[in-house]
């Protein structure tokens, strides 16, 4: 894939595009912990099974701030799973990820 220089328009598209992704990836982690609250709140959970998942949730997030803070929007590998995520990728885009999934 040819790498060129981005209009500020494509730019700010990208960093949009990383913050839905971002606030995907969040929302679908808290939403588990959220549920696994609600059972513990029934009785339908134990507290040390909940703490256990509250830990696991921590070291999930963190695991995801270090992934969107690494390069963030600049992160072209990031732009690109935000796109196949929402279905926006191009054909270009699209052979990347079928020629660098054959390479693994």
């Amino acid at each position: 894939m040819m790498k060129k220089e981005k209009t500020k328009e494509q730019r700010k598209l990208d960093r949009e595009l990383v913050e839905k992704y971002h606030q995907k990836v969040i929302e679908e982690a808290l939403e588990r912990l959220y549920e696994s609250f609600q059972q513990w709140k029934v009785g339908q959970l134990h507290y040390g099974e909940l703490t256990d998942q509250i830990h696991e949730f921590h070291k999930y997030n963190q695991k995801i701030w270090s992934k969107f803070n690494r390069l963030g929007w600049r992160d072209e590998i990031l732009i690109l799973e935000a796109k196949k995520e929402f279905g926006l990728l191009t054909e270009e885009e699209e052979s990347f990820f079928i020629f660098n999934s054959n390479e693994e």
